[in-house]
């Protein structure tokens, strides 16, 4: 896991616009409780995505800045989903732990 991870329960939003000069702005915020086989679904679904962008921005260079700005904002995307899914799975752990 990378630092930006949530550890927390009230860390509940991708804050992706700070690396473009935004930092306010609350761009991808996850669902509490989503069921886990939806989250990793659509998680895998915009990794899908990330995938065939990055591919069509190789073969075309001057759409290429807009179309990487686009996998930037789907990456924050999946990870919200992933990250919400570990947040979920530690109070799980904590909650069993706790007599």
């Amino acid at each position: 896991m990378d630092n930006d991870t949530p550890k927390s329960s009230t860390l509940n939003v991708v804050r992706a616009a700070s690396r473009f000069g935004n930092a306010d702005a609350e761009l991808v915020q996850m669902k509490p409780q989503l069921p886990m086989r939806a989250a990793l679904t659509e998680a895998s679904s915009i990794i899908g995505c990330i995938t065939e962008i990055t591919r069509k921005a190789i073969d075309r260079p001057g759409d290429r800045k807009v179309m990487m700005q686009a996998t930037f904002y789907l990456a924050g995307m999946a990870k919200a989903l992933i990250d919400g899914q570990l947040l979920q799975m530690r109070q799980a752990r904590e909650g069993e732990r706790e007599p």
